[in-house]
């Protein structure tokens, strides 16, 4: 296998504009669906993408946290950065000046959340796998040395991660037949806050037949309450009985 280095990035504000009352629930009114998107470069000409999701404003302030702490990893080999990333996260999280702006939480979360991402995306492409298989051929330790548990230490060290991770490998074959199964889905879009009940009716009958057997309708305890149990009744109320309901 060729070494694959990382070779430049670039992160990209991305925005989706919403028809009126998509995305919207009981705090986000008028979200437009934004991606804060971490593009990696490489050596073999493949890159890694990876993001996360704001809902619009302050999308760029993520973009620009994301310029300032990839450079880290530029010009590392995929494979040695990803033999202990765990140490490269707590790096990054620990910026010596970049951290006082809230490293596991806000905005620096969600910039580092995309560049990792982007990190596993291109480790996946430069072995030729999907990253669910490349995770699943992972020993306990190589999953271990993945995570950053500096936060959780004090309830979960690397020993008790471990013992974890083997305890559970003996039965890991009862939970493989999920790999040709796969997990059931279900359908966010269909009772947004923002939607009349007409538009929820209309839109559980039309995905009912797309294959989904579950639904999540939005629901509200305030001013708008007294609307909402007959949108949730009109969600369940789609002639599939064996339909899921959030």
């Amino acid at each position: 296998m060729l070494s694959t280095f990382i070779s430049g990035f670039h992160a990209h504000d991305v925005r989706f504009a919403l028809k009126p009352g998509e995305g919207s629930d009981a705090v986000h009114s008028s979200p437009q669906y934004s991606f804060a998107v971490t593009r990696l470069h490489s050596t073999a000409g493949v890159a890694g993408t990876g993001l996360t999701l704001t809902l619009g404003a302050g999308n760029n302030v993520v973009c620009d946290l994301i310029s300032l702490l990839a450079p880290a990893i530029v010009g590392r080999e995929i494979e040695e950065l990803m033999s202990d990333f765990g140490k490269t996260l707590r790096s990054l999280c620990d910026h010596d000046q970049i951290r006082w702006l809230g490293p596991h939480k806000g905005a620096v979360h969600l910039a580092v959340a995309s560049i990792t991402n982007a990190c596993f995306d291109l480790w996946a492409k430069s072995r030729g796998l999907p990253l669910w298989r490349l995770l699943l051929d992972l020993t306990p330790e190589q999953v271990v040395s993945l995570t950053d548990l500096s936060y959780l230490e004090d309830c979960l060290d690397k020993r008790a991660a471990l013992e974890i991770l083997r305890a559970n490998q003996k039965d890991r074959s009862l939970r493989e037949p999920i790999l040709a199964r796969g997990y059931p889905g279900y359908d966010t879009s269909v009772g947004w806050l923002g939607f009349g009940e007409a538009q929820i009716r209309e839109n559980a009958k039309r995905r009912s037949g797309s294959g989904l057997s579950g639904f999540q309708a939005e629901s509200w305890l305030g001013e708008r309450a007294d609307r909402y149990p007959a949108g949730t009744h009109a969600a369940r109320d789609r002639g599939q009985s064996d339909s899921d309901y959030a």
